[in-house]
């Protein structure tokens, strides 16, 4: 009988949300730890934080012109 040839495992893929939360917990404890030293990994800190903070922005106040005259009211 021939001996049975056992085929290579390939391991499953990583969740994607673990390994983006993973990624924000390291770099954090970078920040936490090091302090804003300006290194590659403060550099990414700072463009992850301004991305997800991004939607707590206030929005700008923009000048609105009207477009015809105000309608006049009733008394």
């Amino acid at each position: 009988m021939a001996p049975q040839i056992e085929m290579p495992r390939v391991p499953l893929a990583a969740d994607e949300t673990d390994v983006m939360r993973e990624q924000l917990d390291y770099l954090i404890d970078h920040v936490a730890v090091a302090g804003q030293c300006g290194c590659p990994e403060c550099q990414r800190y700072l463009r992850v934080r301004s991305i997800l903070l991004e939607i707590f922005d206030e929005p700008r106040p923009v000048k609105v012109q009207a477009i015809s005259p105000p309608l006049a009211r009733a008394a």
